[in-house]
């Protein structure tokens, strides 16, 4: 009886040692997932859209075609050649090329002699005399005038024509209407004109090209006040150009002249 309560002290011994009695390799404790806290999904990005693929020319094709050259730079123009100078028809007179007018320069033109002694330049403008005092030449107006085509200071065209030129230091005979300084009661210098000027505020005042002042041999009073008054100068012209600040105001003078006056 005594073995077998020995027994079953044994017994239950070993059933609370194996109870009680820590385990040396624990397994460690999982969580479960009910008690993990929820983590944050990332939102499902979405997908980029597909990008066509560039259209390819079959290889048959491509083939055929011609390769393209590459672009090569466009050359610069040359600049146009300038124009030649009409040269001077035969038998022309080389009158007025040596003329040295302060800051201008000559134009050659066409200079013709006629049987009657006369000169016709350019075809249009007829000059008679030989420039002497004893023949004067005799010019009109619009061959004076004729030089504003070609010279303009201030837009920096400075070509005196030759027909002009000519007339330069040789005596010249004129009709033109003529202005007295008005507060004067005689003088030497009077202007000589195109069109009609009291030389105050009635008329045309004239402009450098159709306008020569005249410095007179003896001096002269004058008829009458704010009056047109015409009449003819002989003197020695001056192409003299009076220049301020590239703007021309005086273009003729005329020197040792006379006056021959005929009232209106």
């Amino acid at each position: 009886m005594k073995w077998i309560w020995t027994l079953l002290v044994l017994v239950v011994m070993s059933g609370v040692a194996a109870v009680f009695w820590p385990t040396s390799e624990s397994t460690p404790t999982v969580p479960s997932t009910a008690s993990r806290p929820a983590e944050a999904t990332p939102p499902a990005m979405k997908p980029a859209p597909a990008t066509p693929p560039a259209p390819t020319t079959p290889p048959a094709i491509a083939a055929a075609q011609p390769p393209v050259p590459a672009a090569t730079p466009k050359a610069a123009e040359p600049p146009p050649p300038a124009k030649a100078a009409s040269p001077p028809p035969a038998g022309a007179l080389t009158l007025g090329l040596d003329r040295k007018i302060n800051g201008a320069s000559v134009l050659p033109g066409a200079l013709l002699r006629n049987p009657d002694g006369s000169i016709t330049a350019d075809g249009k403008y007829r000059i008679e005399g030989e420039g002497t005092r004893e023949k004067p030449y005799r010019v009109d107006w619009d061959c004076l005038a004729s030089a504003g085509k070609t010279y303009i200071p201030r837009l920096k065209e400075n070509g005196i024509p030759q027909r002009v030129a000519m007339l330069d230091g040789a005596w010249v005979r004129i009709e033109g209407y003529v202005a007295f300084p008005l507060m004067l009661q005689e003088t030497r210098e009077i202007l000589c004109m195109l069109n009609q000027w009291d030389g105050c505020c009635i008329g045309v005042p004239p402009s450098p090209y159709d306008a020569i002042e005249v410095q007179l041999v003896e001096p002269i009073k004058p008829n009458r006040r704010h009056a047109f008054q015409f009449g003819t100068v002989t003197g020695r012209l001056r192409v003299d150009p009076m220049l301020v600040e590239n703007w021309l105001v005086g273009l003729y003078r005329m020197e040792e002249a006379e006056l021959k006056q005929e009232g209106l």
